[in-house]
């Protein structure tokens, strides 16, 4: 497989609410997604993340309609590297869900996690 960075130089994984807001809203989580797009970052998922994204996408609230979520989806799909996560991690007991964000990021070799997750933002950047 190469190098954990890949051809993109960084390979990420983000929490589903900052796919989200990239499907909604042109703010710094569209920036992201649009790098993915152009090839500037490689965006590691699970099926998992991709569960919770169509989970949260159909909330009336949003308003999003299924071509718009497919369409979406659709353009970044081909740019994935998908994961399967084998490892278990039990990391943040407040919201165990949000192991399953971490769990993508260590069996895709993600070098950042981007996330808008309050209980993800107090593990802080390790990586520093």
């Amino acid at each position: 497989m190469g190098t954990a960075a890949g051809r993109a130089g960084m390979r990420i994984t983000v929490d589903p609410n900052v796919l989200v807001s990239a499907l909604g809203w042109n703010g710094p989580e569209a920036a992201v997604v649009e790098m993915v797009l152009e090839s500037k970052l490689e965006l590691c998922l699970s099926a998992q993340i991709l569960s919770e994204f169509y989970r949260v996408t159909r909330y009336p609230k949003f308003g999003f309609t299924d071509e718009e979520i497919d369409g979406f989806i659709g353009r970044l799909l081909p740019l994935v590297v998908f994961v399967n996560p084998e490892q278990k991690i039990k990391i943040i007991e407040a919201d165990p869900e949000d192991n399953r964000i971490i769990e993508c990021a260590v069996a895709g070799e993600s070098t950042q996690i981007i996330a808008g997750d309050k209980h993800l933002l107090q593990m802080g950047n390790t990586g520093e």
